[in-house]
């Protein structure tokens, strides 16, 4: 037996290490292979029950039926053998955690509970294929994987009863947990696969009604309980359930075996066939877009730049990201530039209407505005009047100095022009220098605007 303690090896290649859980037939071991350098999980007989030729012999030959399972929903068994006296098995090792567990924290989401009835429904059809009966179903026996909502694995088919075996017969004892038998197992029938269908349908019961579909205080009082009356439908508990969900639950509960579902397999249809509901946390359904087709709207910060413009303008700018608004709105890099340009716009606006009030209080002290060619002292100010040129031959005449405030330019070229008696459109195009010496200030301030020679 000290083989079985912590840090014993077996069979000289599988160190034992701590004790990870306890059933009603063995316990289970986590350990090492030494061989593989891989975790593994090492289930052994109690040391009560391996005294019973017939149970260890059990054991052995439900460990090889174990080992012939080969499904992704089935914890696989990698080797058996037996240390004094002890039969065990090296199985797959799992996080540790099990439907317990997380049925501890409370109800299951509906569609929580199809993914796990769908998944034990898996193994159950691939063990019953080959004629092996679970016997056992349960919470305990449902094991978890390091995938958060990831699938789930059955476990503990060393208990487990070969249907077509004629050489081991059924003493009559009941294995099993007495909450999750089938009534005709507590009246002492064989196990089938009729039994562990309703094995999975307490183990569904639970996880969406948060209890069992019969109660008792003891072990005994559960079995009478479950022989004698029909389970209550999981819809009088959970109205607020899908009836079809519902349905696949109550068929699995039937108190008389022909009544349940025929097979694993029938059973996992019925249950696929139902869709769960869409939630808000659900992503939205529909057509995927077609090759080449415009991008989807991108949600930007509220804080993006908006430039005015309705729908129809965000529409016509060429496929843009778009806020909720339908205004179009701009990334960061273009957001920017953009900003910085409106402020040099405001700035310049300021600054022209400063230059306009402080030209029209001033007007009448101007000095005279002197053409390019006409006489007078030295040109302060460059006045160019463009007219459009006509058929008729120019002529020269006297123009007044116009209101319009004169702004600060670059220097420019300048051209003489000239003015016809049909004049349209003009543009005025000023450029100021800075003269050298200022002029003098002339006798008499003059009360109108000074005339301006243009030259021929």
């Amino acid at each position: 037996m000290d083989g079985l303690a912590e840090g014993g090896v077996l069979a000289e290649r599988y160190r034992l290490g701590s004790v990870a859980g306890h059933g009603a037939m063995g316990e289970v071991h986590l350990a090492e292979d030494l061989r593989l350098a891989r975790p593994v999980a090492i289930k052994s007989l109690r040391s009560e029950l391996a005294r019973y030729a017939e149970v260890r012999e059990r054991f052995n030959h439900e460990a090889k039926a174990a080992a012939r399972i080969s499904h992704p929903n089935v914890v696989r068994v990698y080797d058996s053998g037996e240390h004094e006296g002890i039969p065990y098995l090296v199985m797959e090792c799992l996080p540790g955690t099990s439907l317990v567990d997380e049925l501890a924290w409370g109800v299951l989401d509906p569609r929580r509970a199809r993914r796990v009835g769908l998944d034990v429904l898996g193994a159950l059809d691939a063990a019953h294929r080959l004629g092996v009966v679970h016997r056992d179903v349960k919470p305990g026996n449902i094991l978890l994987t390091a995938v958060l909502d990831g699938p789930v694995k059955v476990s503990d088919f060393g208990i487990a009863k070969s249907a077509d075996d004629g050489s081991l017969t059924d003493s009559g004892g009941l294995v099993g947990t007495a909450a999750y038998l089938a009534p005709e197992r507590v009246a002492g029938g064989p196990a089938g696969p009729a039994s562990d269908l309703y094995s999975l349908g307490v183990v569904l019961f639970e996880s969406l009604a948060g209890r069992k579909p019969h109660e008792g205080d003891t072990a005994l009082a559960l079995a009478l309980a479950t022989h004698m009356g029909e389970a209550p439908s999981l819809g009088e508990l959970r109205p607020d359930l899908d009836p079809a969900l519902v349905a696949v639950v109550d068929k699995a509960l039937a108190h008389d075996p022909a009544a349940r579902w025929t097979t694993a397999a029938e059973m996992a249809e019925a249950l696929r066939a139902w869709r769960p509901k869409a939630s808000r946390s659900d992503p939205p359904t529909g057509t995927a877009p077609a090759v080449g087709a415009p991008a989807a709207t991108v949600a930007l910060p509220t804080e993006a730049l908006a430039p005015a413009g309705s729908r129809s303008a965000a529409a016509a700018s060429g496929g843009r990201p778009s806020g909720p608004d339908g205004r179009a709105r701009f990334p960061r890099r273009v957001r920017l530039p953009v900003l910085g340009g409106v402020v040099l716009l405001l700035v310049v606006v300021v600054a022209v209407a400063g230059l306009v009030r402080r030209g029209s209080d001033g007007d009448a002290a101007d000095p005279p505005v002197t053409v390019e060619g006409g006489p007078g002292p030295a040109p302060t100010t460059t006045l160019a009047v463009t007219a459009a040129p006509t058929s008729a031959p120019p002529t020269t005449r006297a123009v007044r100095r116009p209101a319009v405030p004169v702004t600060t330019a670059a220097p420019t070229t300048t051209r003489p022009t000239a003015t016809t008696r049909r004049t349209t459109t003009t543009r005025l195009a000023a450029t100021t220098t800075t003269p050298t010496t200022p002029p003098p200030p002339p006798t008499t301030p003059p009360t109108t605007a000074a005339p301006a020679v243009v030259a021929a």
